[in-house]
Parts: C-alpha cells; structure tokens; sequence
C-alpha cells in the first residue's frame, strides 16, 4: 500500500529537529491560548477562518447525535456547549465576525466540567459589544456544468441592552458534473453493450438562523436557538448506448426544515441548573423516475415517489457544581421523541393508463429517557479524570399497513475519561465509554432507488447498536505552532448495523429472502491516526505551514451468508489529507495548495459487491490576496489533475455465493473546478 508509506513518512518528518517558535500566547499542562494578534497574518473574516488555523487541532464529534446529551463538537462558545442540534458551535463561529473573538483556548477534555467530550477542546470567548457583520460570496465554474454563482452568506453580531445577538443567512448552492463510458460485461467479462452516461445536479439550499442570548437577571440567561431551511435538489442521469437504447434517470427533491432550541440557565444554591428544549420538524417530498427509449422507440417509464415527514423533540435538565477547585459534579436528565411518518407509491406508465402501487404507510417512533450522574477531579497532582454512568430506557414502535412492533429497551452507559499532562510539551489522554447508537429511521422503510437499479426492504425489527470505545491519545507539541498527535482507537460492537437477510412477505402469501439493513451479533473496529502540524520556517521557507492528517482503519464481523469474515460495507480501509499554506511576509499574498486520498470502498449486499475507487489522488491549490479594498479574495483550483471515478459492480443471479448475472464497469471524470471567493467584514 504506497500511500501507508507516505504516512509513516509524515510522522517520521514530524520528529524532526524542530526549531521551536513561540507565536501562541502560552501553554502549560496542555493548556494553550490563542490571541486575535496570532491570526492577524492569515486576515480571518470569522471566527470560523480563525480557529481552522490553530495548529494541530481538529474539530471531532462525538456521541452520534443520540440526543442532547453526553457528547457533541469538540468546540465551546464562552466556556459553554451548544445544545441545538442543527446550528451547532460551528455554524455559529461560521457567522460571527472575527472581530468579535476575544481569545480561543485550548485544553483537554477531561479537565473541563463540560460531560462526554474527549481529545482537545477548544473555547472561543466572544464579544459582541459593538455591531459587527462578515459576508462571503463564491462563484463556482467547470467544464460541463453551469456555473456555480449563487453560494454565499453574511451574517451580523451585536447587542441591543441586555441581548446579544447572530444573525444569518446562507446559501449552500451546488451544480454537479459526471460523465464517462460504461461497460456492461457477461459473467465472462465478454461485452454486452457499451454505455456512455452523463450526470448533471443542481441544488439549492437557503438558510435563516438566530443566535440570541438574554441576561435576564443577575445569575440568570436565556439562549435561543433556531433555524429555518428550504431545500431543492435536481439530479438527472443520461445513458447512451450501443444497442440504440436510451435511458434517463431523474431525482427531484423539495424539502424544507426548521428547529428550535432554548436553555434557562440559572445559578441555584452552589451550583447552576440549565432547563433545556428542543424542537425540530422536517417535511420532503421524493421523487425518482426512470424513463427507457428502446431502440424501436418504444417508451417505458416508471416512478417512485414518497413524501416523508421527520421530528424530534428533547427536553433536558441539568444542575452542576463544584465543591472544591478541582471537582466537580452533574447530574441529569433527558427525555426525548423521534419520528418518521412515510407514504410513498410505485407506478408504472404514464397519464390515465399509469398503475399506481402504494407502498405500505409506515410510522416510527422512539421514546426515550436517560439519566446521568458524572464526576470530575484529579488525583495526584497532574491525572484528570472525568467519570459518567448513566442508563437509558427507550421504546421502538414501528405501525402501519405492512408490520406493527413495540419493543422496550434498556441500556446502561458512560465513560471514563483521563488527561496526564507528562511535561508542558508531552501530553496523554485517554478514554473507555459505552455507547448506544442512533437509528436511521429510513431503514424500517421499503424503498427503491431506480438510477441504480436496486431494491431495499425495510426492517421493522432493527435494535440500537451498542459497542465498548477505547482511545488513547499522545500529543507532542513543539512550541506553541507545532505539534504532531497520535491517537488509537478501537470498538467492540455488539448488535453491529449493517446489511443482513430477512423474509418477507410477497404480497401473494410466499415468504422471499430479500436484502436490508439489519443487526450482526457482533463486529470490531480499530484505527490508528495521526495529524499536525509542521512549519517550514527551519527549511528556510518563512510563514509556510503543513497541516496533514492520515488514518488507517480495519474492522471485522462474520458474513451472514458465506460465514467468513470480512470487512464493513462501505469502510475506507486509510485516508490522508496534507494541506501546506504559505503567508508570503511583508506582503498582502498567501498561496497553498493540497492533496488527499482514500482507498477503496466495498459496499456489500447479498446479491451484488460494488467497488468505488478513484484513480489519483485529490489536488488543490490556491492563492489569495488579503486586501483587495478592504476584502478577502482567494482564487481555488482542484480536481488538478481530473482525477476519474471508477465504479466495478458485479450482480448476482441470486446470491454473492453463486453465479454471476453481470458485470457493470464504470469510470468517470467530473473536470477541474475553478472558484471565486470573496469575503470580508463591516
């Protein structure tokens, strides 16, 4: 594997005499603070830009979206957690100018009161004082697809009396490219039929959000979170081919989302209670037509269409407090209701002699309660520690025309989580937890997706996976702007979700075997990653800058059909992403450039084995001048050198363990991007 060796290059590279520099404001014991001073060179227009240069941290989640509780992004605002699900701390540094940053700290996890957070954490301390605003504007093209010209966003801060205030919006346009031959190949690999297809996508995706906070009185504070979101997207795939067949896929979606969330927080005896609320709705018509020419001009078309809509609902109490200087306590509780209300209809035709199939009407829905008691402290001078346990209790209903199920479940959890500063540049973390997975709803769901020719059964007896975590985590800093952090992880999974066999009834009384996501008794998963940063000023190359990151990842579970044991569908087995930006000094210009790859991805079903891979690796480049009348203007290439997709999907005439029906070979190429980015502050 070539790419193993340029990893352990990297961590060889990072080991290196390094020239120490003391461009960050401080450290000690794995505490580290970054003033506005420090990010002056890389001409930040939010907060967002100035912590995406903190040398060698890098945003992580955790907890798997289970609720509000015990985990999340490893970042803070003002020392505090952001409990709103949709607008997460990331967004909101996303749309709050760069003059508003105090400072931004960071620490390890385990030293904090904040529950179920591991690794490093960052803080940013704002001040929204004085009414400030930041807006950008990127414009998009490539050969092959219409340009890209309505992406952007601005957003203002400030503070009217005793409420401080983020308001934005944003646009996440996208206009998508594809095309390339196919090839579609006998069990013998003899060619059948040559295809040449071509994929387009648009998609538009405007957004409003709010960020308000009320002090309300002394020792007490309101936070309100929200957002609201229309969604569009359009995809449509073209085939060609050598028999005279013409085939035309299309993909339409229009959704629109909205969310609520809002915290009390209020200092109570000796310590503070937090009441906290939640509330999300989703709505999203789906449709997917297939349309096929044959050669004598014969037209067939057929469409599936659903509607569905989604929810959540949270409500949270937690009171904490801190005895003595280094302990501290929580408790809390939390109950929640998650819902997925599906209609969807299969036809075939067109207008009055169109036949309509519905599918059956499904609804699930999960309640659930959780309690939680967490700890921490330090022993010894130096060992933070943070300890949680914590049960869950939760009922699975699944009603509607085709399968009715009620399923309570209870579920014990929690962490350990440990902090040992070694020296003031030598740092070890470490954390063993027991988690409870989240459910995608859409899997108790019968659906099929015509663009790719496949059926999926829903699985109305799905359970919750439940696994054993470990990291540990060594971090070797060498003055305040190098480091270099090894972290090694591992699962032992129990109730693994993934693809299984499961009968169903065929609408005549005959039970089938048919292919769905389902639970496998039991699954592990190990990875070993390592990610920093490297200057180059010892190279003689001042203000340039590496920033890599590479992982390498196995897992194991026994195949329900052939019994041996194999890797996860769809698992990248290693990745890598090495980034170098140069700010040129005494000038206003910065240049970088990039490159990153993957291996392969298998997705497994137990009639067909698809391989995705790509060919060369990812490569970017861009420069940038950072006063251009007052604004920010970056110019982006990538996909530099037109690196292709390759698709090789071998159907089954039944079974992976039998005879092969086909073989389809694909390869595609998306052209070189080129961008406009445009930004600044007012």
């Amino acid at each position: 594997m070539p790419n193993a060796a340029l990893l352990s290059a990297v961590a060889l590279l990072a080991f290196a005499p390094m020239a120490a520099s003391a461009q960050g404001d401080g450290q000690s014991g794995g505490f580290q603070v970054f003033e506005p001073e420090y990010f002056e060179r890389f001409a930040p227009q939010t907060a967002s830009d100035m912590l995406e240069q903190v040398p060698g941290f890098s945003i992580r989640q955790t907890g798997g979206g289970r609720g509000l509780g015990q985990g999340g992004t490893n970042v803070l605002i003002d020392g505090e957690r952001v409990t709103s699900k949709d607008t997460n701390a990331l967004d909101i540094l996303n749309r709050t100018p760069a003059s508003a940053v105090v400072r931004i700290e960071i620490t390890d996890a385990a030293t904090l009161g904040v529950t179920g957070l591991t690794g490093q954490v960052a803080n940013v301390v704002l001040d929204r004082s004085t009414v400030s605003g930041s807006f950008e504007y990127r414009a998009q093209f490539r050969n092959g697809a219409r340009p890209n010209l309505t992406q952007g966003s601005v957003s203002v801060s400030g503070t009217k009396g005793n409420l401080a205030y983020t308001l934005g919006f944003e646009n996440n346009a996208r206009r998508g490219f594809e095309e390339g031959p196919e090839l579609l190949l006998d069990p013998n690999g003899n060619l059948i039929e040559e295809r040449f297809e071509h994929e387009s996508v648009r998609a538009e995706s405007p957004r409003l959000t709010a960020v308000i906070d009320f002090d309300l009185s002394e020792g007490t504070s309101l936070n309100v979170t929200g957002s609201a979101q229309s969604q569009s997207f359009e995809s449509q795939e073209r085939s060609e081919r050598s028999t005279g067949e013409f085939r035309r896929a299309l993909n339409g979606e229009d959704e629109w989302n909205a969310d609520l969330s809002t915290e009390l927080s209020r200092k109570t005896g000796p310590g503070t209670l937090k009441l906290i609320g939640y509330q999300r709705f989703e709505h999203s018509p789906f449709s997917n037509e297939a349309l096929t020419v044959s050669p004598a001009g014969a037209v067939s078309v057929v469409s599936f269409d659903q509607t569905n809509d989604e929810g959540e609902t949270i409500g949270r109490v937690e009171y904490s407090w801190a005895p003595a200087e280094d302990v501290s306590w929580e408790i809390a509780a939390e109950t929640a209701y998650n819902f997925l209300d599906r209609e969807a209809v299969f036809t075939v035709g067109q207008g009055p002699g169109a036949v309509a199939t519905p599918f059956p009407d499904t609804k699930v829905e999960e309640l659930r309660s959780q309690g939680s008691i967490t700890r921490g402290f330090v022993l010894g001078e130096k060992l933070s520690v943070q300890a949680s346990a914590a049960a869950e209790w939760s009922r699975l209903t699944v009603s509607g025309d085709a399968s009715n199920r009620e399923q309570d479940f209870f579920r014990p959890k929690g962490f350990v989580s440990f902090a040992y500063p070694v020296s003031e540049s030598f740092d070890i973390r470490a954390r063993i937890a027991r988690e409870v997975g989240q459910l995608n709803f859409f899997d108790f769901v019968d659906s099929v997706n015509l663009t790719e020719d496949r059926a999926n059964a829903g699985n109305a007896g799905l359970v919750p996976q439940q696994s054993w975590d470990g990291e540990i985590e060594l971090q070797k800093e060498f003055g305040d702007d190098e480091k270099i952090i090894f972290r090694l992880s591992g699962s032992l999974i129990e109730d693994r979700v993934d693809r299984v066999l499961i009968e169903t009834d065929d609408g005549n009384g005959n039970i089938v075997l048919q292919d769905a996501v389902g639970n496998i008794d039991e699954a592990r998963f190990a990875s070993a990653a390592v990610e920093g940063t490297l200057l180059t000023d010892r190279w003689g190359l001042t203000g340039g800058r590496f920033d890599f990151s590479g992982e390498r990842r196995t897992s194991a579970l026994d195949d329900p059909l052939t019994g041996e044991s194999r890797n996860f569908s769809r698992l990248a087995e290693w990745n890598y992403d090495i980034n170098f930006r140069q700010d040129i000094p005494n000038t206003p210009y910065a240049w970088g450039t990039g490159l990153s790859d993957r291996a392969e991805e298998v997705l497994i079903r137990f009639d067909e084995v698809t391989v995705f891979d790509r060919t060369d690796p990812w490569v970017r480049a861009f420069v940038e001048h950072k006063d251009v009348y007052g604004l920010n203007l970056r110019l982006w290439a990538s996909n530099l050198v037109n690196t292709e997709f390759t698709v090789d999907r071998t159907r089954y005439a039944e079974f992976r363990d039998g005879p092969v029906q086909e073989i389809e070979r694909r390869s595609r190429i998306d052209n070189r991007r080129f961008s406009v980015t445009l930004s600044g502050t007012f």
